[in-house]
């Protein structure tokens, strides 16, 4: 796992730096994001959570 030229000044957890091709982590599952995200969350955990936030005053 390759690790940000300043570790551990970089701010990232252990094993969080960015791979050898600049992509990051989700922050959510852990899988790796293109290197041009937006976002530290992908795309479907985003979808998750604002589902999870659409629904949550939902009652039977």
């Amino acid at each position: 796992m390759a690790q940000c030229e300043d570790y551990p000044c970089c701010g990232h957890e252990l094993g969080d730096c960015p791979d050898d091709k600049g992509r990051m982590k989700c922050v959510e599952c852990g899988k790796r994001q293109p290197k041009t995200a937006t976002s530290s969350i992908c795309p479907k955990c985003l979808r998750a959570m604002q589902y999870r936030e659409d629904h949550k005053d939902d009652c039977y």
